[in-house]
């Protein structure tokens, strides 16, 4: 089982990184005035709480948006979303993760930072955290997931010169708190990494469509919830067409009439606790504010007809992530 921080050991973490964080940051940011925070949720065995929506920055990152762009959007998310919200980035997105550094220094406990590493090896690991870090100017990481663990060496990645191994390492140098995985295919291979019992999150596509092609919901979410292992949700809205993300222009596959019930369909899912939407511009974040605000289970004809419209666009798009 992973090592996880003390309650003692993370205060002392704060309070080191205490200095960094300018006077007058709140725990939990407000929304704007007449505004609710988004409901949050408990991020599996992590313990920690966060908005049921969350920030994903690759369009953002690999779309070349400036410093100045992305700081609208995020400070956007923390106004209209509030809560702690968890801020996915990684670093071929561009320049996200240094772009995110001024608000990582003015909101840092109000935000969940994850980013992830593809490296297999135990130096390899450290080092891409320690890039990260440097990137982001912060101290210590919430998560680091390995990502795309379907296309991970699996001999390789238990071995002590592995990858497990550098996150574990991070993790007890105080630099990660969190452990995790993410990937868009190759259930089989997430399977094996969470029955280990080594993980705290896992980052699975999760939408109406795809449930009818790789479905992660039956196949591997059952299996995080054995481990209480915190589930975030991405590809929420099946991803970017044709996988270009660098038009500025709504890219996503899911709009129009499809976008709310893309939304609440995963915030249905069960043991789901955040579903991460990339966000361009401010327009959006409200948009995934009002669909959040508008949550309720799908349920009955509503549901059946969801899943019908979910299995005409599968056959369209196919194995769009790569094999199943």
């Amino acid at each position: 089982m992973s090592k996880r921080w003390t309650r003692r050991q993370f205060l002392e973490r704060m309070a080191h990184v205490a200095g960094a964080i300018t006077v007058g940051t709140t725990v939990g940011y407000r929304p704007v005035s007449g505004t609710s925070a988004l409901p949050q949720r408990t991020l599996g065995r992590t313990g920690a709480k966060i908005s049921i929506i969350g920030l994903g920055l690759g369009p953002l990152g690999i779309a070349n948006y400036s410093p100045a762009e992305v700081e609208k959007v995020v400070t956007a998310a923390l106004d209209l979303w509030g809560g702690v919200v968890y801020l996915d980035v990684q670093p071929d997105y561009g320049d996200a993760e240094p772009n995110l550094a001024p608000l990582l220094l003015r909101h840092r406990q109000d935000i969940f930072i994850a980013t992830k590493t593809w490296e297999q090896s135990e130096s390899a690991v450290m080092a891409s955290v320690q890039e990260s870090l440097r990137r982001l100017k912060v101290s210590y990481l919430d998560a680091i997931l390995l990502n795309n663990i379907g296309m991970f060496d699996f001999e390789r990645l238990f071995r002590p010169d592995g990858a497990l191994a550098g996150l574990k390492k991070a993790q007890k140098q105080g630099l990660v708190r969190y452990i995790g995985i993410s990937g868009h295919m190759g259930t089989s291979a997430f399977v094996q990494a969470l029955e280990s019992g080594e993980f705290d999150i896992v980052m699975p596509v999760v939408n109406f469509v795809d449930r009818h092609t790789y479905n992660f919901e039956e196949k591997v979410l059952p299996i995080a919830a054995k481990h209480n292992v915190g589930i975030v949700a991405m590809k929420v809205l099946g991803g970017a067409v044709s996988w270009d993300y660098s038009t500025r222009s709504q890219c996503a596959l899911l709009t129009g009439n499809d976008y709310q019930p893309a939304i609440h369909y995963a915030l249905g899912v069960t043991g789901v606790s955040t579903a991460v939407i990339g966000c361009k511009t401010v327009k959006e974040v409200q948009s995934a504010a009002e669909a959040a605000r508008s949550y309720r289970p799908i349920n009955g004809k509503r549901y059946a007809a969801l899943m019908e419209r979910g299995r005409e666009l599968a056959a369209q798009w196919g194995e769009h992530f790569g094999p199943r």
